[in-house]
This record gives C-alpha cells, structure tokens and sequence, in this order.
C-alpha cells in the first residue's frame, strides 16, 4: 500500500525512467499477490478446487512440450539443413490430408496458433522478469481493457511474422498456394529482404532465441519478486515521494 501510495495515481503515465521501473515492478507485485490471494481462496473456500483442472493443465502442458520439441526438430531437419534430411510436417500434414482433407488444415493451424499463443505467454514471461514493460495478463472475467488491446495489438503485429515463417517451415505442404506465391517468390526476391532468406536468418534467429530462453529458464525457472521491502526498497520509496 504505502508502495502505491508513493507512485501516486499518474504512475502509469509517467515519464521518468526510474518511475517507470517502479512502476513496473508494483505492477508486479499486485501480479503475485493477486495469484496468491486466488490461492488462499481455492484452498481455504473451495477444498482445493477441482483435481480435474490440475490434471487438465499438466496434461496441457506436456502437449505444449511435445509442440515446442516438435517445432525444433522441424526446423532442424527441414529448414536449416540443407538439402533438408526430410519434409518431416509437411509428409505428416499431406497424410493427414489424404486421410480427410480438413485434418492437414487443422494441424497447419494448431502449429502456427501455437506459436500466437507462446508471444502472449512471453510477453508475460519477459513483463515480470525485466521491468522496462508493463506486464498485461488476461485472465477469463478480470482482464482490463487496456490489456486486452496490448495483446489484440502483439498478435496483429507478429501475425504476419507467423504467417511468413510457417510458409516457410512448411513450404512443401503451402507449395502452389497464394502464400507460398507471396512469400515464397515475391518476398523472397525483394533486394534488401533477400538476404534474410538466402541466410535462413529469421529461423537462426527463433531457435537461438528459443535454445537461450530455456537455457535460461532452466536455471532461473521462477520469477524473482522486485518488491520486499527490504532495506534498498524502502530508501526508494523515499527517493520517489520526494
């Protein structure tokens, strides 16, 4: 309380850098104790909640898991290597095709609307461990407006980054289609952005990014709390009411 007290109710609007930071961090603050409120809650009014729910999530979660490995070991051997060691997805997806021809379509799908769902997750990640953004979580009947759009606004941004880079993991199962045709010659063939393509820079860049952020959450898995209130905390709260 005497946190918030100190940023002032225009906090969010400041300017100043370290206000900023300040501002970020009693962001995360309220973050944490919300979760935890939200679990005092489950154990001591609901029992524990529903055992159904937790199974749901850790199954989720290694589903998640496989998708990431999935995603990696395609890169791999399709894209990066050269002459590609095999199609991988893409004869996955073409057999899914000559099964029923909306089940290639729905695996295409799941894969790029998995990589929507990990910019939101690490949005949300990158917010609570590095204050130089506001964090925007979205939890289903307390979302605030302002960050339903940050997010509506990052998945419209990286859209076209998504749509680009599985055109371009999965160029044989997209061939003759009016992406590959947009992407796969015209795009490719604009001077400056050639490059980008001949060099397979954005998909060095996504695994090396990939590789480092579990290098690091491997070894940093939970997210430091900024605000304690410990000795260094109180002097700059005492700086900010200044």
């Amino acid at each position: 309380r005497s946190i918030g007290q100190a940023l002032g109710l225009d906090a969010a609007h400041e300017r100043n850098r370290k206000a900023r930071v300040a501002y970020n961090k009693y962001k995360q603050a309220v973050y944490f104790l919300e979760q935890d409120w939200a679990k005092v809650r489950i154990a001591y009014k609901q029992r524990g909640g529903n055992p159904l729910r937790y199974i749901a999530m850790a199954i989720l979660g290694f589903v998640c898991l496989v998708i990431s490995l999935i995603w990696v070991a395609h890169l791999i051997l399709y894209v990066l290597v050269q002459p590609p060691i095999t199609p991988f997805l893409n004869d996955f997806f073409i057999a899914l095709d000559s099964v029923f021809p909306l089940f290639g379509t729905l695996s295409y799908g799941a894969f790029a609307f998995y990589l929507l769902f990990c910019v939101l997750k690490g949005c949300l990640k990158f917010g609570l461990r590095c204050f130089c953004m506001t964090i925007h979580p979205m939890q289903i009947g307390n979302t605030m407006m302002n960050s339903m759009l940050f997010n509506v606004w990052m998945l419209l941004l990286t859209a076209v980054a998504i749509v680009q880079f599985s055109s371009s993991a999965f160029s044989t199962y997209a061939r003759l289609t009016a992406v590959d045709m947009l992407f796969g010659v015209q795009v490719e063939n604009l001077i400056f952005l050639r490059y980008f393509y001949i060099y397979d820079v954005f998909e060095w860049t996504i695994l090396g990014l990939s590789i480092l952020a579990t290098v690091y959450l491997a070894f940093r898995p939970m997210e430091r709390r900024a605000l304690e209130l410990q000795l260094e905390d109180e002097l700059e709260l005492e700086e900010l009411r200044t």
